[in-house]
């Protein structure tokens, strides 16, 4: 299973995601997950470590165009995998066509780097029908890894598992899931349940369970 740690707060400091690259090294998690202002930042790490650049976060409703800008620095700097936040109000309003056109745009640029684009997907603002649905989509151009949550959203651990299986059973599509707290029997369910990774966004918490 795959294991990140995220440390994309607002408010995050330099020195905390220091902690974070220390903390995932020390554990052996895969990756880290950063917002992409900071991958300039973690140069000096990338021989050692994989870092994933969450783009647009946490909102996702800048223009395409900006999103792919983004996208460009954040490769050039080093991000092993691009986390793209999918644009909700798009999903709102069933606007398929900008959705289809906005994830290719970005994906086109990844592929051409060859780095993987994963999304971001708020499942808690959509019924599950609708998530699904996005997940076929993403499918279907060829985006086959989902990121569940920002994190920011409130859950359960058990709908968020939930989620993540009917995902992967019912798409195209991999999940890693995105939890705030979580223990080791929380974990052991999620690698049972064949869940494609775990994101934990707390140093502390990985401590403790990993």
């Amino acid at each position: 299973m795959l294991t990140e740690l995220a440390c994309y707060n607002q408010d995050s400091t330099y020195k905390e995601i220091l902690e974070a690259i220390f903390v995932a090294s020390q554990k052996k998690l895969d990756s880290v997950a950063i917002p992409s202002g900071f991958m300039g930042r973690v140069n000096d790490f990338l021989d050692d470590q994989k870092f994933s650049a969450a783009i647009d976060f946490p909102y996702g409703l800048s223009s395409t165009s900006v999103r792919v800008h983004e996208i460009i620095i954040a490769i050039r700097q080093g991000a092993s995998y691009i986390d793209l936040v999918l644009n909700n109000s798009y999903v709102k309003e069933e606007n398929w066509k900008k959705i289809r056109k906005d994830l290719k745009d970005c994906l086109s640029v990844c592929s051409s780097h060859n780095v993987e684009m994963r999304v971001i997907l708020e499942y808690r603002l959509f019924p599950i029908k609708t998530v699904l649905l996005i997940c076929d989509l993403l499918a279907e151009i060829g985006v086959y890894n989902v990121i569940n949550s920002t994190g920011f959203v409130v859950d359960s651990i058990s709908d968020n598992a939930l989620i993540s299986y009917e995902i992967q059973r019912k798409t195209g599509c991999l999940v890693t899931s995105c939890i705030r707290a979580c223990n080791k029997s929380h974990l052991k369910t999620f690698h049972d349940m064949n869940i494609h990774g775990i994101r934990i966004m707390s140093s502390k918490v990985v401590d403790s369970i990993i």
